[in-house]
């Protein structure tokens, strides 16, 4: 068994045969090289325990485990209840890495001991090609007790975090019970404890965007949105997020209806009004929200399906 390693990186996997491969290659291609590698196979029914055991074989490292499909929260738990590092690197079986990604994130630590969560910029990417990366030049990073800032959003992409081990274990396990935005409800919970944050705008890592039609994902997404901020909301014993977390609890409420607004399309457009009207009632700030149900809602001989199809082109972009 080699000495124990400074970094453990997790990777859940499923059915990820096609793609694993390349990120692992980006592991190994890491300037820093002080790290374990857990490979957590979900119950693939491809051959993503085939090409881990390949890595396996050839370096002492990689490690893989099979277990019966849990979903991603049990598969990062399992790799972090095997893992021995001081820090705990995430890393999604279709994500890669660039190669000082590591190497640059415990620069961060020793510029600022204090930190126990690092993160770095990453760019969208379709396989082969970049698009834009995620933190723009005109906003300041989410440096910092960043507990205001996530209330709001999950502002940090999974695969581009590194978080200290006892920090994980102080705050508990990825939540099994939420099919989306575990990671989002693992920092909300690492910031109600104790966040100190840092990072750099540099983009170190390929998050992958797969083509097609990705309509009900959304819907799906949003809903795992308003159960992460319903549970967080009810758990804070922080008086400066609790606004916070019912107003951003709201907007998410308004957010959903505005996703199953768009479920209604085609099968009942005549409910459309009602669902953007119920979104702005939850949200009033919105005022964009208001004025799209008055859009829907002009009668038809005074142009109301033209302005009619101009939101529901909207909620076909947005939601």
């Amino acid at each position: 068994m080699p000495e124990t390693p400074l970094v453990s990186v997790v990777i859940p996997a499923f059915n990820a045969a096609r793609v694993i491969k390349e990120t692992l290659d980006s592991v190994c291609a890491q300037t820093f090289q002080d790290f374990e590698v857990i490979i957590v196979d979900d119950g693939s029914t491809d051959e993503t325990a085939v090409v881990a055991r390949e890595f396996c074989a050839a370096d002492a490292r990689f490690t893989l485990i099979q277990q019966p499909n849990g979903g991603p929260s049990v598969a990062r738990n399992t790799a972090v209840g095997h893992a021995r590092g001081e820090w705990i690197a995430f890393l999604d079986a279709d994500d890669v890495w660039l190669p000082e990604k590591l190497a640059r994130q415990m620069e961060l630590f020793r510029e600022d001991p204090r930190a126990n969560f690092l993160f770095t910029n990453y760019y969208f990417w379709d396989g082969s090609r970049n698009f834009s990366a995620y933190y723009r030049q005109s906003r300041p990073l989410p440096e910092g007790d960043a507990g205001r800032q996530l209330v709001f959003a999950c502002v940090y992409g999974c695969s581009a975090v590194v978080v200290r081990r006892e920090t994980l274990q102080a705050v508990g396990p990825f939540d099994p019970d939420l099919p989306f935005a575990q990671d989002w409800d693992m920092w909300l919970r690492i910031a109600e404890r104790g966040m100190w944050a840092r990072g750099t705008r540099e983009p170190l890592g390929c998050y992958r965007r797969w083509p097609g039609s990705r309509s009900n994902q959304k819907l799906r997404a949003t809903e795992g949105d308003v159960r992460v901020l319903e549970k967080n909301l009810c758990a804070t014993q922080r008086p400066d997020l609790r606004p916070l977390y019912e107003r951003s609890f709201a907007f998410a409420r308004g957010r959903l209806e505005l996703a199953r607004a768009r479920q209604l399309l085609k099968s009942q457009p005549q409910a459309v009004p009602d669902a953007i009207w119920r979104a702005w009632r939850l949200y009033p700030r919105r005022l964009k929200w208001l004025m799209w149900f008055a859009l829907v809602a002009w009668p038809k001989f005074l142009g109301g399906a033209a302005s009619a199809r101009i939101v529901h082109r909207k909620l076909i972009q947005k939601y």
